[in-house]
Parts: structure tokens; C-alpha cells; sequence
């Protein structure tokens, strides 16, 4: 099901966020979660404009993220259910030059703190590329809490402000709204009532209004979050799992869960890593050799033809 916006000219996108409507992808069914009308809330309490809704991510949260075993990850295995993966936001980009940074395939995020898609996007994002590399400085927050947000305070990751180092990938990421509520100004307008943290900019937006566009997008799926662009072979428009695994737990309580992966939300995002696995690993050569010759994510590379 596909649904005109208002006036704000803006395009609803099933499974991702816009500035008007959000949709929520489950399976191949689109449901409607929520009609947001642009109206404009007062700042609310608990966060203050120096950390914007974020907090340093606590150290438990980083080191499970960093120490998800081989085990856990195939004890999940490739499976996708009602909560994801959604294998159908990702498509292939062919005959395109390769995204490259310092030498390294390059992966590009442009996403959103408030919004709830992003919000269950990033944790298994998150667990993948630290099978490549480190973050620092990563950060945890909630999504958006404004007047009928669907899944509203979904506990989550950002990407503001954090840094990656990889032998094997670079890695550029765009958090452009935070999930505080702002004023009537231009810019909060345009971060559907939430503080502006970044701009895109550079290689982000050149990729971003160039593959979450026409002819890489229907007319109905354009240009919303979360967007992820894998070294230009790989392009993810739209949430990879439903927000609703998250619901209800703390990021500790997420974060220990990647060590139980029969149940959730564990099981839903380490499936979802492994995916997300395979793919970094057709960007970097099958590199390194101890996690893309990995049973799992060679069943995961089969699974999405790459």
C-alpha cells in the first residue's frame, strides 16, 4: 500500500522514514503505522541541546557489539521471519564504479536518530562491521517521541560523532536529525520537528541523491531513511528488520541478547548481520578469510545471489 503525502510535497516510503509519513515493510506486505502531520512540539524534558538525546554508548554495550562469537552468529543462520531480514530493501547496483576511500571499499550510511527504522537498522549494521574493524565514540539514543510516532523511544545507536578503523573497509556515516524535539524553524521542519545534527554533504550526498532516486527507485521509494550504499555494488533503501523487535528493551538488555540467539531481538538482528556479513565481504575480496569463509555468511551470500 502506497500513500500520497501532504502538503510538504514529501513521498511516504515503505520500511524507511520520511518527513511526512511512515511505513513499515513486513515482508512483502506494506502496513500503515502511522500518519505523522507536520505540527510543531515544544522541546521536551530529559535531553538538554549539549547531548541532543545521546549519551557515550556504556562500555557492556560496545564490548557485546565488539564480542559476538562465530557461534552465535550461525546458531541464528540465515532465517527470515515477520521481524526480518528484509531482504527486498536491498538491491544490487550494477555496472557502477566502485566506492572506494583510502583505498578501501566504502560503505555509506544516512540515517536519523529519530527515526525507528534507522533505529532497528543500525544494531545489526553495527555487529557486522565490527567483524571488519573498530568504532569509537560510538554513541546510544532513542527514536523519536512525538505525537504518533510509531515506535516511539526505540532504543538504538548513532553514528554522530563516532569514528570506524578497518584494515578492510572505510565507512562514512550521516546522522542528519536528532531525536530531540525542536522549534517552528526551517531546519527542525526539515528533521520532521526534531534538532538538525548534520549535513549531507560530499560523497554522502552524491550518493544518496543519486541511488535512492530515480531509476535506482520506484517513484513510490524515494529519497528516505535509513539508506545505506555498500562500495556502490549494494544499495539498502529501507529497513532491514521491524523496529518492534526492539520494543520494550533497554540497550543493555539488546546488547546481551546477541549472546542468546534464539530469541529476541537477538535472533532477528545476528540473522540480519549475517547477511549484512556477506555483503562487506564480497566488497573486500572474502576478506578476512576467518569470517566470509564462515558457513553462515557463505549461506547468506547464496541467499542473496551475490
Amino acid at each position: 500500500m502506497h500513500i500520497e503525502s501532504n502538503s510538504t510535497g514529501q513521498t511516504a516510503h515503505t520500511g524507511k522514514a520520511s518527513t511526512a509519513l511512515l511505513l513499515v515493510n513486513m515482508g512483502t506486505v506494506a502496513i500503515l503505522v502511522a500518519v505523522l502531520m507536520l505540527v510543531r512540539v515544544s522541546p521536551s524534558g530529559g535531553t538538554t541541546p549539549k547531548t541532543l538525546g545521546m549519551q557515550d554508548a556504556p562500555t557492556p554495550v560496545v564490548s557485546a557489539l565488539e564480542k559476538v562469537t562465530a557461534q552465535a552468529l550461525a546458531t541464528a543462520g540465515v532465517s527470515r521471519g515477520k521481524s526480518g531480514p528484509y531482504l527486498s530493501e536491498m538491491s544490487i547496483v550494477h555496472r557502477q564504479s566502485a566506492l572506494r576511500k583510502d583505498g578501501k571499499p566504502l560503505v555509506v550510511w544516512v540515517g536519523s536518530n529519530w527515526c525507528p527504522y534507522c533505529a532497528s537498522t543500525r544494531w545489526p549494521l553495527v555487529v557486522a562491521l565490527d567483524r571488519f574493524g573498530r568504532f569509537k565514540n560510538l554513541k546510544v539514543a532513542e527514536s523519536g517521541r512525538r505525537s504518533n510516532e510509531p515506535f516511539p523511544g526505540s532504543k538504538t545507536l548513532s553514528f554522530y560523532g563516532a569514528t570506524y578503523s578497518s584494515s578492510y573497509l572505510s565507512f562514512v556515516a550521516v546522522e542528519q536529525c536528532s531525536s530531540e524535539l525542536g522549534n517552528s524553524s526551517a531546519a527542525d521542519y526539515a528533521c520532521n520537528g526534531y534538532v538538525p545534527l548534520e549535513s549531507l554533504t560530499g560523497i554522502a550526498k552524491a550518493v544518496f541523491d543519486k541511488y535512492d532516486f530515480l531509476p535506482y527507485q520506484t517513484r513510490w521509494n524515494e529519497g528516505g531513511i535509513p539508506f545505506v550504499d555498500f562500495g556502490n555494488r549494494y544499495v539498502e533503501d529501507g529497513t532491514f528488520i521491524d523496529p518492534k523487535v526492539l520494543t520494550g528493551y533497554s540497550w543493555t538488555q539488546i546488547s546481551k541478547s546477541l549472546s542468546h540467539p534464539r530469541i529476541q531481538p537477538g535472533r532477528t538482528i545476528l540473522a540480519s548481520a549475517n547477511y549484512y556479513t556477506a555483503m562487506l565481504c564480497a566488497l573486500t575480496g572474502n576478506k578476512p578469510g576467518s569470517v566470509c569463509n564462515e558457513t553462515v555468511v557463505l549461506q547468506a551470500a547464496k541467499a542473496e545471489k551475490l
